[in-house]
């Protein structure tokens, strides 16, 4: 079998789960992920014959892609603010959408030194180690509920070279909690998806990321911001910031309780897309 015929085979196997353009892309990443071959050597190669090793490869990548498991948990890593995470289905698979608050956070704090941050609720580590990566000689905090998330943010800080202090704890058992550090700034990507919509999700994202980092309660969708303000009115410094990555159907609703705990300075920011997706707040 040929590079083109092998091609060919993805469009057909995988037409039932993605589109002509996905399934095309699938099958690139899979040929930079085993052969390190970009587009343009691929169809350099388009007649050449696969070897055994690579048809095998291929065929199992392929037979995982079919049941809708998503391309990053097979490969076991992904793309991030222009570093490669470790990723395994504990941790939820990092969006563009992040990346963008993350770049927010990076040029207001450019030239900043000494910066000391939490991220809450960090899961493989992305914000906390992106953050970490760009800033000058920062103090890097990174909390989880969940054991299994914080030993992935741990290796993505071992492997990328951060020194990432991490905190296990439920935010919800901490709103009159005082730690021992305080903060310049405290970032999060909370849940914030309402489980009513977990009708039109894709099923790679439905069946095979973690929920408990995906969904909120129809009744309740602000239940993570209120507690994370609540541990922030106590465990910022004076001046520090609270940055938010939200639902653009009740971005507005973050806002309003930002500033009725006495957040100054609330502000909202578009994402790529256009829609208000990220918040930041300042405590004096």
């Amino acid at each position: 079998m040929t590079y083109a015929e092998l091609k060919l085979l993805w469009r057909n196997k995988l037409s039932a789960v993605y589109d002509e353009d996905e399934c095309d892309n699938l099958f690139y990443l899979t040929c930079y992920f085993l052969k390190e071959w970009g587009r343009s050597r691929v169809l350099f190669e388009k007649d050449t014959v696969l070897n055994q090793d690579d048809k095998k490869h291929f065929n199992e990548i392929l037979k995982s892609l079919v049941t809708n498991k998503p391309i990053q948990y097979i490969f076991g890593e992904t793309e991030f603010y222009g570093l490669k995470f470790k990723i395994d289905d504990d941790v939820l698979i990092p969006r563009p959408e992040t990346e963008e608050l993350v770049d927010w956070v990076v040029k207001d704090y450019m030239g900043k030194r000494n910066i000391k941050f939490l991220d809450i609720g960090t899961g493989s580590g992305c914000i906390a180690v992106s953050l970490a990566k760009n800033m000058i000689h920062p103090e890097a905090y990174a909390m989880d509920i969940m054991p299994q998330a914080l030993t992935v943010a741990e290796i993505n800080a071992r492997e990328l070279n951060v020194n990432l202090n991490l905190l296990k704890a439920d935010i919800f058992e901490l709103a009159d909690v005082v730690v021992d550090e305080q903060f310049d700034l405290i970032i999060s990507n909370p849940p914030y998806i309402l489980e009513s919509e977990s009708a039109t999700m894709h099923p790679n994202v439905l069946f095979f990321e973690p929920h408990s980092a995906l969904f909120v309660t129809n009744n309740d969708p602000l239940q993570f911001y209120k507690s994370i303000a609540d541990f922030a009115l106590l465990n910022l410094k004076n001046g520090g910031w609270l940055y938010f990555e939200t639902h653009e159907i009740y971005n507005e609703k973050v806002k309003q309780l930002l500033e009725s705990k006495g957040f100054f300075k609330v502000e909202i920011k578009k994402d790529l897309q256009n829609k208000p997706r990220f918040i930041k707040a300042l405590l004096q």
